[in-house]
């Protein structure tokens, strides 16, 4: 059952993958996107409006009936009903560009005396200011608006003439009843009217009613007016992040998948050495650094195929020396018949054959230091121990005296253990060779701030000047006169150097010299000293 649902799961993700392009456009253009569902957010602000323009309707309202309060006490409008639309429309305080309010007066039975739209409930409006360039936005928004908006359970108002009191809206009744009240309605289009009901007083005596109404136009008019600059500004947002986000595809998918083309084409071709490389490391971001790495990546690449080039090139060109020499001894043997000539035939054969043996054994050590010193785990080591202990270790078995010089306490550093000490060994048996028994070894460990230096120095014959740069070349040997021929593959300073610099530190060799005299070889070690 597990195995079923991965297996599905594997198809539904390939099926559902897409590229990073494509996943960074769409996140960057995911919240504009919904944009529709801002306008939820205005039906607060619809609220707002609707109880804004109640209080200015109100605000109206209650001028309008203390005036005619003020006129039915002079002139008892009310009760004669001496009073007409056009003078209502006179006698309101509240005009603007598009609306105009509509107002009518009731006595206390609740008959309609006058209407300043003459007993009409269709609201009177003025022509709207046209406004061409945003129209077709506009549109859009209202649209939008009439999908999306919040709705709104209100009534359907009815122009019906009222013949008593208990037909009247309740609205009137509680006006007539002194209780200021706010209604709040659609006319048969849909769209909203607001409705303010004021008592109208006589020496504070209830004389009669007022309904004041509105179009609710004004407000819906408003809220798409301010959703259009949204939906403006909106569309400018929308414009920039799909600008920057294509700039950022480009800048991020485009150099990796340049990277990928190269890979897949040193891959098939299998070619290292490119005419050109990306120019992504001048970059100072994180491409930058990944191209760096990159090319420093494919430059180690071509490193380790010259070093395993050159390396089988050194290898076949040291094996073919004690090889051609075994070849000529075995060919000649056949022809010698003297038994003392064969011998010494033989001896020589022996000693071909254990130098090849012996460059073997070097070799193989040799071809595995690289994949060793990559697996190799750095940790803490008291260095000053380490040679303190190599050292008496050397002078028991050579039965030779090495002189220490240490100038301080315990040093650190960060490294493999055995490979330091393989390098210090080696370094003591070259100067041995050389210094013979009568000879003397110096070591030296000096602190240098951030640097910890190990020299040593024999009074050996010191280096050639034309071999101080070859010394750490592989299969290089200067070996003294007296030794035999053979008895080491030129591999022990080579592999020194690799060791040293696996720890990312510095060997050198250089000779002592006296009154420009050479008294004997150094051997100079630099590593990065660790904190204790």
């Amino acid at each position: 059952m597990l195995k079923f649902y991965e297996i599905i799961k594997t198809k539904f993700t390939k099926k559902l993958y897409f590229s990073l392009k494509t996943r960074i456009l769409v996140l960057i253009i995911l919240p504009v996107i919904f944009y529709p569902l801002t306008i939820i957010y205005f039906n607060k602000f619809q609220d707002f409006l609707i109880i804004s323009e109640f209080e200015a309707i109100e605000r109206q309202g209650l001028t309008f009936s203390k005036t005619i309060g003020l006129l039915d006490e002079q002139y008892a409008l009310i009760e004669k009903k001496n009073i007409s639309g056009i003078t209502l429309q006179t006698l309101l305080p509240y005009d603007d560009k598009n609306y105009k309010l509509q107002a009518r007066l009731y006595d206390l039975e609740a008959n309609l005396i006058a209407d300043t739209n003459t007993g009409k409930v269709i609201i009177n409006k003025l022509p709207f200011v046209e406004e061409h360039d945003d129209e077709f936005v506009k549109n859009i928004i209202s649209f939008l608006y009439k999908f999306i908006s919040r709705p709104i359970d209100l009534s359907i108002y009815k122009n019906e003439i009222i013949h008593n009191f208990n037909n009247a809206p309740l609205e009137i009744k509680d006006a007539l009843n002194g209780i200021k009240t706010r209604v709040l309605r659609r006319d048969i289009s849909g769209d909203l009217i607001l409705f303010v009901a004021l008592p109208v007083k006589k020496l504070k005596l209830i004389r009669g009613a007022v309904l004041i109404s509105s179009s609710g136009k004004k407000i819906q008019k408003e809220l798409i007016n301010l959703q259009t600059e949204l939906f403006k500004i909106l569309g400018i947002i929308l414009f920039a992040t799909f600008a920057i986000g294509i700039y950022l595809a480009r800048s991020i998918t485009n150099p990796i998948n340049n990277l990928a083309k190269l890979a897949d084409y040193i891959a098939l071709n299998k070619i290292l050495k490119l005419e050109k490389l990306p120019d992504f490391p001048i970059r100072k971001d994180e491409i930058g650094v990944l191209a760096k790495s990159f090319s420093s990546m494919v430059q180690e690449l071509q490193n380790r195929v010259d070093h395993i080039a050159n390396f089988a090139a050194d290898v076949a060109h040291e094996l073919k020396n004690p090889l051609t020499s075994l070849r000529s001894a075995t060919e000649t043997f056949v022809k010698l018949k003297k038994k003392k000539e064969q011998q010494q035939l033989l001896n020589i054969i022996q000693k071909d054959v254990e130098r090849i043996d012996r460059l073997i054994n070097d070799i193989s050590l040799s071809s595995r230091l690289d994949a060793e010193l990559i697996r190799m785990k750095f940790r803490k080591i008291n260095l000053t121990d380490l040679v303190k202990t190599l050292l008496k270790i050397r002078q028991t078995s050579l039965g030779y005296k090495i002189e220490l010089t240490n100038d301080s306490k315990d040093l650190f550093v960060q490294g493999d253990e055995t490979k330091l000490a393989q390098v210090l060994d080696n370094i003591i048996n070259n100067a041995y060779s050389f210094s013979g028994k009568k000879g003397k070894i110096f070591v030296t460990i000096k602190d240098k701030i951030n640097k910890i230096h190990i020299v040593i120095e024999d009074n050996g014959p010191g280096f050639p000047n034309s071999a101080l740069k070859k010394v750490f070349d592989r299969f290089y040997s200067e070996r003294p006169i007296n030794e035999e021929f053979g008895k080491h593959s030129g591999l022990g300073l080579s592999i020194s150097k690799q060791i040293i610099e696996a720890h990312k530190g510095k060997i050198t060799a250089e000779n002592v010299l006296d009154k420009n005299k050479v008294t004997g070889a150094r051997i100079k070690i630099i590593l990065k000293k660790t904190l204790n």
